[in-house]
């Protein structure tokens, strides 16, 4: 049995034709207009076609299984002997979702996302309107059929009859929801508090007219008062630790699975401690005539790192669904 899915709702639809011109007239003009144009035009039309293919395409009733198609790419296989329960949500914004790994809108609506009543859900929507949320043993998903009604009574006839019966999901308590303790954003404090007696120390050190950027070689190629780039570091680290707090706050209240806020303080700290590093190369330049770590290397450090960070959390999410 198959069901198709779901039109693209008002917001897919305005979010989709928005990117798509905006990414499009991004890849002409840096195709004629800027040096190795080429890649960075390949690099955006690259954007639009993957977040094309992986959208959903129709949810199938097979044999003993419910699958999830996409345009190109992975099928997502639930057995319908492992699904636990089902719940129909009229709106799914209602239940106020956070996308924590996933597409917000472009094509459609695919992914990872949290909420504080279900959980982490695996999303496989084009729509937000009359979404089925389905718990099964390998995890939540969501998906929004166009004849809604017609994917509920088969679902249920389907799953009852392998199974005996299907149960209607319960949303949980927000009593039950353990919160991850404020104590995190040490880390992020820590950096920033770090960042200014960095400063203290190296700021009297500095000449009036510093270095503040260089080449591929570290050669310098182009230079600041101190005063402007000191107040530069202080004002990034500050962002990004009121960023910190400010996402700890939201995610904390909806988000399901202490690990998964705590990842996320530990991952913008790492881009302000990459930041603070940057700054305190750049002032070891100017005080003794050489850098302290080759930018390259850092640089390179810096992006297997994260990778390796987003890849666990990756992970991590795809085990707590």
């Amino acid at each position: 049995m198959e069901f198709k899915v779901a039109r693209l709702d008002r917001l897919a639809l305005v979010i989709s034709i928005l990117t798509s011109i905006l990414l499009a007239g991004l890849a002409l003009f840096s195709l004629f207009n800027a040096p190795g144009g080429g890649i960075f035009s390949s690099i955006m039309i690259l954007i639009l076609v993957i977040s094309y293919v992986l959208r959903p395409k129709r949810y199938l009733f097979e044999g003993s299984k419910l699958i999830i198609e996409k345009v190109i790419g992975t099928k997502i296989i639930i057995p319908l002997g492992e699904i636990e329960g089902y719940v129909f949500i009229p709106d799914f914004m209602e239940l106020k979702p956070l996308r924590v790994f996933g597409n917000g809108g472009l094509f459609g609506y695919y992914g990872f996302f949290t909420t504080s009543a279900y959980g982490n859900i695996n999303c496989q929507l084009s729509n937000l309107k009359n979404v089925f949320i389905i718990k099964s043993k390998r995890g939540i998903f969501a998906v929004s059929p166009h004849e809604a009604a017609k994917f509920e009574e088969y679902l249920k006839n389907v799953v009852s009859g392998i199974t005996g019966k299907i149960e209607q999901l319960i949303p949980k308590s927000p009593k039950a929801i353990k919160k991850t303790t404020p104590l995190i954003l040490i880390i992020p404090d820590m950096i920033f508090v770090l960042t200014i007696l960095m400063i203290v120390l190296f700021y009297p050190q500095l000449p009036e007219i510093i270095a503040t950027h260089f080449d591929i070689r570290g050669m310098p190629n182009g230079w600041s008062g101190k005063g402007p780039f000191v107040t530069l570091n202080i004002i990034s680290s500050l962002i990004l630790l009121v960023l910190n707090s400010i996402l700890f706050f939201i995610f904390r209240s909806t988000a399901a699975g202490l690990k998964l806020v705590t990842f996320l303080v530990i991952f913008i700290s790492l881009i302000q401690l990459f930041i603070a590093v940057v700054f305190f190369d750049t002032y070891w330049f100017n005080i003794h005539d050489h850098h302290f770590l080759s930018f390259e290397y850092l640089l390179i450090g810096f992006f297997v790192v994260l990778a390796g960070a987003l890849f666990l959390y990756y992970q991590r999410l795809k085990h707590q669904n």
